[in-house]
């Protein structure tokens, strides 16, 4: 696999020109993959947190429980820290897209870039899923 340069992608992780959380997006999920991302987040042992409104909750037993009825109309969150450097917030609207984002501030450097580009690999393979990462300029201005 080949490295990405700090050097050479530098100025897109500048939060001056890029915003300063562009979102992580996973398209074309199901309930199976939410599944598969909660057992991620729970074997690799994350530290996570999970908000309904403005109530926090333990991380929900079963993916389902992200997009029950009785949740209609209520912001839901899912903040996890991959790295103790990386926050990584996801943002459970629907089930067929993973939609989350993270700080540019904290991917500054070969190292944390690095530590960035080691999370999407994870969890890509856990969803057998490529993740994409998009400014968040341009992925609000595409999204439905």
């Amino acid at each position: 696999m080949e490295i990405i340069r700090w050097v050479d992608v530098a100025e897109w992780f500048d939060p001056s020109q890029n915003g300063s959380a562009p979102d992580v997006v996973v398209p074309g999920t199901a309930i199976a993959d939410w599944e598969a991302l909660l057992g991620l987040i729970r074997s690799e042992g994350w530290r996570c947190e999970y908000q309904v409104g403005d109530e926090r909750r333990p991380l929900p037993a079963a993916a389902a429980e992200l997009f029950g009825p009785n949740l209609e109309g209520l912001l839901r969150s899912v903040w996890v820290w991959p790295d103790s450097d990386l926050e990584w917030i996801i943002r459970p609207w629907a089930p067929d897209e993973v939609v989350s984002d993270v700080s540019l501030y904290e991917i500054q450097g070969q190292e944390r870039l690095d530590a960035f580009c080691r999370f999407l690999r994870t969890v890509g393979a856990a969803l057998a899923s490529p993740c994409s990462y998009t400014p968040r300029e341009l992925s609000t201005a595409t999204r439905r």
